[in-house]
């Protein structure tokens, strides 16, 4: 993190307690969010979904749940995120 990387997080973010604890060591400065496919999830509450996008307000979800943070300000974070780090500007 000290060199400025980033670590992205995915649906099993969502039930995964590995990636959880992960999660709750990346500060939010460094956390980005993926779809994590294309693949078939086995594991509730993904069962049997194949990742599309739609399964990002869940990751988003789970990271706020994780950190104790609203999600709004998660969503957001994660967005000036992605705008760092590939210098564009979404708004």
């Amino acid at each position: 993190m000290e060199n400025g990387y980033y670590i992205t997080e995915g649906p099993p973010t969502v039930y995964s307690n590995g990636i959880r604890e992960v999660v709750i060591r990346i500060p939010l400065t460094n956390l980005l969010t993926e779809t994590d496919g294309p693949v078939r999830f086995w594991k509730p509450p993904l069962n049997g979904k194949r990742t599309t996008p739609a399964f990002i307000p869940l990751v988003v979800k789970a990271i706020s749940e994780i950190k104790k943070i609203d999600v709004e300000s998660v969503a957001q974070q994660i967005i000036k995120n992605f705008e760092e780090f590939f210098s564009v500007k979404l708004n």
